[in-house]
């Protein structure tokens, strides 16, 4: 099944202790293998800063558009799954 809607993980890797980089990777021709399109040039010293350093560099790659290949999408509502009408905490 080909759709122009580009699957791309954004994961974080750790080769040794301490030190952290994202990784981007995209899904090839839904064949299920992700290959690595992008990724840190130095480590980070957390996990949450090269996630946080990853989704920047997730933003940058889907542009305006979101991660579809070829020009702007048309807007799509979903209505939620969940009620978020009244809510009570206790």
């Amino acid at each position: 099944m080909t759709t122009d809607l580009r699957r791309i993980a954004l994961t974080v890797d750790e080769p040794w202790p301490g030190m952290y980089f994202w990784v981007l990777q995209e899904e090839n021709d839904d064949a299920g293998i992700y290959e690595p399109i992008d990724s840190a040039e130095a480590p980070a010293s957390s996990y949450h800063s090269a996630l946080a350093a990853g989704y920047i560099a997730l933003q940058a790659v889907c542009g305006q558009t979101g991660p579809r290949r070829g020009g702007a999408v048309s807007p799509m509502f979903i209505s939620p799954s969940i009620d978020l009408q009244h809510t009570t905490l206790q």
